[in-house]
């Protein structure tokens, strides 16, 4: 029999003293656990029907109470103690009553300190959860916020970002068909462990870089967008992974680079010849123009703009007069 979830069971209260029932399912059988604390040590009994819960319930207080003969020799101050705490559950005038036990009231707060260790106190965190907390988030799913970064970046990036966007984002969107504020961090790091090509082969620790920073742009637009809560970070427990190419770097000989300039299409030498003798990377010199290259008698340089360059900062790189020759063929 299945467990039926759906009506609470309300705990046996007495003496001061609270004990909870809930339903649950063990080898494919409704259960009952009795769930209570002695001496500071947490109970369970098991039951298979919810009158021999309630029985065990009420023994289990008779056990406690019988227990609890010291109570009736509290000294002083530990009476004036049980009084405070019950006049802080009541609450002043307009606050809130907490309906809840002393015992109970304790083990909570004592949780919560011993979760914390020391580096924060219950209230604090509270206050700084209400704060994250304190609207309802729009409910949007992953693929139509990023459509919308897609659309507000459309007029102010380029076409090789836009590319990376629609490819990368597309990945991760046919993954994830959820809201935005159902992504959890964990099935993130997950997801881009498990990242191969789309041939199915192993995928680099530079492409997965991409990945992961794709992501967290759209996360960071989410989070202005309203969203996701302030200080939600999709990549808290993801891997960083390295931008470096692994493997040995290769150097062509004069003689080597030569043959590839001289095999090479008329069209491709400009690009070759900049890449090879001037060390620009392909993505700027794919936005270059002939008007950035002055080719002058003295000195030669090529105009390198901050809205061309991966830096986002512009510079002159001097033309060598190896590089020049190529130029002027």
């Amino acid at each position: 029999m299945k467990a039926d979830t759906s009506e609470s069971i309300k705990p046996i209260q007495r003496n001061g003293i609270t004990v909870r029932i809930r339903r649950t399912e063990k080898n494919g059988f409704e259960r009952f656990v009795v769930d209570y604390r002695n001496q500071g040590q947490r109970k369970l009994v098991w039951r298979s029907s919810l009158a021999d819960a309630r029985a065990a319930a009420n023994d289990a207080i008779d056990k406690i109470t019988e227990g609890q003969g010291e109570v009736l020799n509290l000294k002083s101050a530990d009476a004036h103690a049980v009084i405070r705490a019950r006049a802080f559950l009541n609450g002043s005038e307009g606050e809130t009553k907490i309906d809840l036990q002393i015992d109970e009231a304790v083990r909570i707060a004592a949780d919560c300190l011993r979760l914390l260790g020391g580096r924060a106190e219950p209230l604090e965190c509270c206050r700084d959860w209400l704060k994250r907390h304190a609207v309802d988030l729009p409910k949007i799913s992953v693929a139509d916020a990023a459509e919308e970064l897609k659309k507000r970046d459309a007029a102010n990036v380029d076409k090789a970002r836009m590319h990376q966007l629609k490819v990368l984002l597309g990945r991760f969107v046919s993954d994830f068909h959820e809201n935005v504020s159902d992504v959890q961090p964990v099935a993130v790091d997950e997801w881009l462990a498990q990242l191969t090509k789309i041939n199915g082969g192993a995928m680099s620790e530079k492409s997965k870089r991409n990945f992961r920073d794709v992501i967290g742009y759209l996360n960071r637009f989410c989070v202005a967008r309203g969203y996701l809560a302030k200080g939600t970070d999709w990549l808290e427990n993801a891997r960083n992974y390295s931008a470096a190419k692994r493997g040995t770097i290769e150097i062509y000989s004069p003689e080597e680079f030569k043959k590839i300039l001289k095999a090479a299409g008329k069209e491709l030498v400009p690009f070759l010849a900049i890449n090879g003798f001037a060390g620009i990377r392909h993505e700027e010199i794919a936005r270059l123009d002939w008007r950035d290259v002055a080719l002058e008698d003295g000195e030669s340089f090529i105009s390198i703009y901050a809205d061309s360059a991966k830096t986002k900062v512009g510079r002159m790189v001097p033309v060598k007069d190896n590089l020049k020759k190529w130029l002027l063929k």
